[in-house]
């Protein structure tokens, strides 16, 4: 007997099951486009991150329609409110922004993507509203801004979005690759504010500056590595 009750209620409520997975699907759609660029860009909220979010988002959003009609209980009446609910998604969002966000010293990284996640549940709310033009241009809007405004900065800003850090760079060589090292730190740091130079053990040679410069310590690392004379090397920033 109950078989049969769920079996009619499906087949009676088939167009909004249709509906349902549409709206799911075209959230899920749109979330991994976004999901695909944070990951082939690396970061810590990914593919799956943004789908479920934009998913979570869609269903909260369908449950806010439909889950609750106008009803009367006990003698009092109750209005659908769907407004409610995607104040409490927008709201509750921020959390898992924030989670993707991180700190150190001065650095700060993470916005762009917990940004990224904002709109993602943005896409999902539209989505289950039905509003399948509004998540599609949300989304390649989006791309827009994540793919082509970063070339854009790269190639045209990136002169001027450089900040100066302040690096200390110790080095230990052998002695016949101190030219090697003097031509490196003269060639790539012009701002030098201190230096050390002294030679251990007879063999080794010990260097210690700090330099102001616009270089990352990655790319500073890589400079250093690239003339393979390099025994021990320490690169770390200052914070003033």
């Amino acid at each position: 007997m109950f078989e049969q009750n769920l079996y009619d209620c499906i087949m009676q409520n088939t167009d909004f099951y249709a509906l349902v997975a549409s709206r799911l699907f075209a959230a899920i759609l749109f979330a991994s486009l976004l999901g695909i660029e944070r990951e082939l860009t690396g970061k810590v909220a990914g593919l799956r991150t943004h789908i479920l979010v934009c998913a979570g988002a869609c269903v909260f959003t369908l449950l806010s329609i439909y889950g609750f009609k106008m009803h009367i209980t006990e003698g009092i009446a109750g209005v659908n409110d769907p407004a409610r609910i995607g104040a409490q998604i927008i709201t509750g969002i921020g959390f898992i922004g924030a989670g993707t966000i991180m700190r150190t010293g001065s650095n700060i990284s993470g916005i762009t993507t917990a940004a990224t996640l904002w709109m993602a549940a943005a896409i999902g709310m539209a989505c289950g509203s039905g509003m399948y033009a509004v998540g599609l241009f949300a989304t390649l809007s989006t791309l827009f801004v994540l793919i082509l405004i970063r070339q854009f900065e790269k190639r045209f800003l990136s002169d001027f979005l450089k900040k100066y850090r302040n690096v200390k760079i110790s080095i230990s060589c052998n002695i016949d690759s101190i030219d090697k090292i003097t031509n490196i730190v003269d060639t790539h740091f012009s701002n030098i504010t201190k230096i050390e130079r002294r030679i251990a053990n007879d063999n080794e040679y010990l260097l210690k500056l700090n330099v102001t410069t616009r270089k990352n310590l990655r790319t500073i690392n890589e400079i250093f590595k690239a003339a393979q004379a390099i025994n021990k090397i320490d690169i770390q920033e200052i914070y003033e």
